[in-house]
């Protein structure tokens, strides 16, 4: 992970000297969302390195406080926050309305902002807050046939304004309202979460299906019913990262004091819509359209 006048991209896997290791006690992380896919590996990352996770969320429970808690007590004593909340913007059980598009803002936004409150208000606030959003923040425009797509960074504006690039500009705009002067705040820029599939059945491994989460579920089914095909040209960028290395980017940016501002989490090597969707298909053993 490089400055952020540089390089900002993250290659792929980053070690991660454990800080509590250094200092000679485990640290306590708050994490907002820990139970969500990105979330839960970051928690069992760092319980396996020793450390005290905290998880913010709508349900109470063991290791758990919700939202209504962070409103009533404030933030407990922590070490590093690191906010993960949010529904998903694409998920296959829910019609796309406007009702639905007013629930996914509200989760980041207005989830993001009660952090931000709360991390404020703290009379001993953490030495770090680690906000995510999506990369959907360069958002897309209309390329000509014979055009390009230009090479983004941490410092690109965006291409042209979607509702992804635009709920992503609200995200972030709510994060900033951290106090900076006092707390180290990193933003990340996370692209497509990739995981394992377990098929642990005959079945699952014949017809190539099991469980999975992430974004592999989401584009998986219509595959499996012989229907899945490339977006459009095919052209279109498609950054993604491993879940594995994307624990890795959030414990690097929890234990690495040097490391604050803007870090696009994605793989160095950024395929097109095509080229992952054909392989893909491939490993199903499913036709493309």
């Amino acid at each position: 992970m490089t400055p952020i006048d540089g390089d900002h991209r993250v290659p792929g896997t980053i070690s991660s000297p454990a800080r509590n290791g250094a200092a000679g006690h485990p640290l306590h992380i708050v994490v907002g969302g820990g139970s969500g896919f990105i979330g839960s590996a970051l928690a069992s990352a760092l319980l396996s390195r020793g450390d005290r996770v905290t998880i913010i969320s709508r349900t109470c429970g063991p290791g758990r406080i919700t939202w209504r808690d962070l409103h009533a007590h404030g933030l407990p004593q922590c070490d590093a926050v690191v906010n993960l909340a949010g529904q998903h913007i694409l998920n296959p059980r829910r019609r796309w309305n406007a009702a639905y598009r007013d629930e996914v803002i509200k989760s980041r936004v207005e989830t993001t902002q009660d952090l931000v409150k709360a991390l404020n208000e703290s009379r001993s606030p953490p030495e770090v807050f680690v906000s995510t959003a999506g990369k959907c923040f360069y958002g897309t425009r209309e390329l000509a046939v014979t055009e390009t797509y230009p090479e983004l960074d941490e410092d690109s504006e965006p291409m042209g304004l979607d509702f992804p690039a635009e709920l992503v500009g609200q995200w972030e705009a709510a994060a900033d309202g951290v106090d900076a002067t006092r707390i180290r705040h990193v933003k990340l820029r996370i692209g497509v979460v990739l995981g394992k599939v377990d098929r642990k059945s005959l079945i699952g491994r014949l017809w190539q299906i099991g469980r999975a989460r992430g974004f592999l579920p989401i584009i998986r089914l219509p595959f499996c019913l012989g229907l899945g095909a490339v977006i459009g040209t095919g052209a279109q960028p498609l950054p993604w990262i491993h879940i594995h290395d994307m624990v890795g980017i959030l414990l690097h940016v929890i234990d690495h004091r040097e490391t604050r501002g803007r870090y696009n989490a994605v793989a160095p090597g950024i395929v097109t819509n095509r080229e992952f969707i054909e392989p893909f298909a491939r490993r199903l053993r499913r036709p493309v359209l």
